[in-house]
């Protein structure tokens, strides 16, 4: 195990990348944070501003539960779980071979920052914790239903244009306005469907409402997911230039992976919120039709 620290100068010009072996290329020279290295293929980043975000949201989690009734055990096991995620896809291999190799996994690092982390975290809320969180300004409005969906989906299909895409992979600054504006947007869409959050809303959909609301959010990634599977060349020039992993996985394979990551990954959280919303209103009106045939006598 070693540790080094390398600039944020050490971004590799256009043109050839280094190969896959380590003898080739320093594996250290990535982005500039400290790395802990095993290997050109298990290189875990260090970045202190990540852990430091994490303990933010943390600590500041814990500010909200203090004056919190309602708050339990379970809200913190969401938060941590929601920690956790975050974790892996920007403090793991998964951010190293996203950044080096492959698109697929950062279409998969994509998809755990905006599709699975945030749902976790508003999970980890309680009623009252959200109806402090509300009192933010600018919270409450960007987290109404059709600002939401305008919000996620801007996020989705303009990080994913080529220019702005390529970009990142070659500004340290804007990859990290780019993954912290997914999470921002992950949070926004999903706060008017997790119970504790969508209370605190101004327009308070239905049952029916919400599940309409989930299969609009599918859109916009279905239509970045459709473009890159069916697209007949590479979108983002950067990967056309990395090494290649697999033999015969080229560009335009892994940019099909990715679009597959997207549209089937990225909807499994819909999807189980879903099923959850669905459920809880088939229960209710179960629940409805017995007490109306109790008031009336039929058994």
């Amino acid at each position: 195990m070693s540790w080094s620290w390398s600039s944020s100068s050490s971004r590799w010009p256009r043109g050839p990348r280094p190969t896959l072996f380590a003898s080739d290329r320093n594996p250290h020279e990535i982005r500039g944070y400290a790395v802990i290295s095993r290997g050109p293929l298990v290189t875990w980043p260090f970045d202190v501003s990540v852990y430091a975000g994490l303990v933010l949201v943390f600590f500041g989690h814990a500010w909200l539960a203090r004056g919190a009734p309602d708050a339990r055990r379970k809200h913190t096991i969401y938060l941590l779980a929601g920690l956790l995620t975050l974790w892996v896809a920007l403090e793991t291999p998964v951010d190293t071979i996203s950044d080096r190799y492959l698109d697929s996994v950062h279409m998969l690092q994509h998809v755990l920052l905006a599709f699975v982390a945030p749902p976790l975290l508003l999970l980890g809320l309680s009623r009252a914790m959200a109806a402090r969180l509300v009192r933010v300004p600018g919270v409450r409005v960007l987290t109404e239903p059709v600002q939401a969906q305008v919000i996620a989906a801007a996020v989705m299909i303009a990080w994913h244009a080529p220019p702005l895409y390529d970009a990142t992979l070659s500004n340290e600054g804007l990859h990290v306005v780019e993954h912290l504006m997914f999470i921002a947007s992950g949070v926004v869409l999903y706060w008017p469907i997790i119970e504790a959050t969508s209370a605190q809303a101004r327009w308070q959909m239905s049952p029916g409402a919400k599940l309409v609301y989930m299969l609009l959010a599918t859109l916009p990634q279905d239509g970045v997911a459709l473009a890159l599977i069916f697209s007949r060349v590479p979108f983002y020039e950067y990967y056309t230039h990395v090494p290649r992993l697999i033999a015969g996985f080229t560009a335009l394979i892994d940019q099909t992976v990715a679009g597959a990551v997207l549209m089937i990954v990225g909807k499994v959280t819909l999807a189980v919120a879903a099923l959850v919303v669905f459920f809880r209103w088939f229960g209710a009106e179960q629940a409805a039709d017995r007490g109306i045939e109790s008031k009336l006598g039929v058994r």
